[in-house]
């Protein structure tokens, strides 16, 4: 029996446009990214990219715990267990075969003293009047969960996850087990604490974490790419903004030799690592028009022109229409208050908001066509960065430029197209 396509524009623009590579697979004629509809391969010997569409796999969420590990080295199987408590994160390191004997060893990562120091910045900027010991008695520690294993210098190296909702919290952690003597021990840093490790690799010495936050049907930024150097234990934050990374959630980590690849909520990055350069890619929903088309202010709204043939870049959908990045512009008004905001959070730029459809998605906004007027009836729809026109009048209404336009969504194919990152 087909089933009935998602109705809502939230989970039409997601299913659409929110694309990114959760599997990464490297070999000797380049580097495959796989999606869940789309795999994006490079091309080593020409840096050429091509796309296909592929149903590789449906689930979206990350990969499962791993709940035992074989150090292949040793010959021995651990098991990997944590201890309930609402007041602590506990996580126990077993031998396989031994389910009731003590555990090889058994690490407190979190503490509920140490949970509110972390949090209580990134809490109060929800909750402003939120005090530390309110946040105190609120929480409950989140249950560790190993998302990654890697074997280097001799040690077993975990990366620490947890389920940051319903106020669970923890903090982002790497373990060091010395499979000789047993012995553990936990290394965070300030960068990392509110973070989820949800990828680990070893390259040239080096442990490069994926980070993210992920709660109750959201997935969120954290502290992007981060490097620790175990000779020196040194953390360093790779940010969108603050380094080249292009995306704010990792979906997947791979290390090739000298290289490591990273692919993101918006797109893929290759970094040299003897020289630490990093060469990014975006992954863009594009339709191509073969005729012109009539565009419009808002979905269904009278044309204000024809849009040439030509590649567009897709920032939203309903069931009737998309909205496409134009090479004009349309203008409308908007409180000055509304616009600082919209200009300071981003939050219609960044891919990842595509996938909380939980929460309702990506916000779109509504410029009003005259000041004051109802916006219901007098609003033109969008998802895209705002420009300023004029400086506020009396009221606070100020004039602003986007440079979008929707056009009707019928017999076009949504698909991918990988543009240098700073195009």
């Amino acid at each position: 029996m087909s089933q009935e396509p998602p109705a809502d524009a939230a989970e039409i623009s997601r299913d659409l446009l929110y694309q990114p590579a959760y599997r990464i697979e490297t070999g000797a004629a380049g580097v495959v990214f796989r999606g869940e509809r789309f795999t994006y391969r490079f091309d080593a010997a020409n840096s050429q990219w091509t796309v296909s569409q592929e149903k590789n796999f449906t689930a979206r969420q990350l990969p499962r715990a791993v709940r035992s590990y074989r150090h292949e080295a040793s010959g021995t199987n651990y098991r990997f267990v944590a201890a309930e408590s609402s007041d602590e994160g506990i996580l126990e390191i077993r031998p396989f075969t031994d389910a009731e004997g003590e555990p090889l060893a058994r690490l407190r990562l979190w503490t509920r003293e140490q949970l509110v120091a972390a949090w209580i910045a990134e809490q109060r900027a929800e909750s402003p009047r939120l005090t530390e010991s309110r946040l105190r008695e609120a929480l409950d520690a989140a249950e560790p969960e190993v998302a990654a294993v890697v074997e280097e210098g001799g040690y077993l190296w975990l990366a620490i996850r947890f389920y940051a909702g319903e106020g669970f919290l923890g903090l982002g952690t790497i373990v060091r087990f010395d499979p000789k003597t047993n012995e553990a021990r936990t290394f965070r840093s300030a960068e990392l604490e509110t973070s989820s490790v949800t990828h680990l690799v070893a390259a040239a010495g080096k442990l490069w974490l994926g980070t993210m936050h992920e709660g109750e049907g959201f997935v969120g930024p954290a502290a992007g790419v981060v490097r620790f150097d175990p000779a020196t234990e040194e953390f360093r934050a790779y940010r969108p903004g603050h380094s080249a990374l292009m995306g704010s959630v990792v979906t997947a980590l791979s290390a090739e030799r000298d290289v490591l690849w990273v692919a993101t909520d918006a797109g893929m990055c290759r970094v040299a690592l003897t020289t630490e350069e990093w060469q990014c890619w975006r992954v863009v929903p594009v339709v191509q028009l073969a005729p012109p088309m009539p565009v419009s202010n808002r979905p269904g709204g009278a044309p204000r022109g024809q849009l040439p043939a030509g590649t567009y870049e897709v920032r939203w959908a309903n069931a009737g229409y998309v909205e496409l990045v134009t090479p004009d512009a349309m203008e409308g008004w908007m409180q000055s208050d509304d616009f600082e905001d919209y200009t300071r959070r981003q939050f219609d730029a960044r891919a990842y908001e595509l996938a909380n459809t939980y929460g309702g998605g990506a916000s779109v906004m509504r410029l009003l066509e005259e000041s004051e007027t109802d916006p219901l009836s007098a609003a033109q729809v969008f998802r895209a960065p705002l420009e300023r026109v004029s400086e506020p009048n009396d009221e606070g209404w100020l004039r602003v430029r986007a440079r979008v336009g929707w056009i009707r969504r019928e017999n076009l194919d949504v698909t991918m197209q990988i543009q240098p990152a700073s195009q």
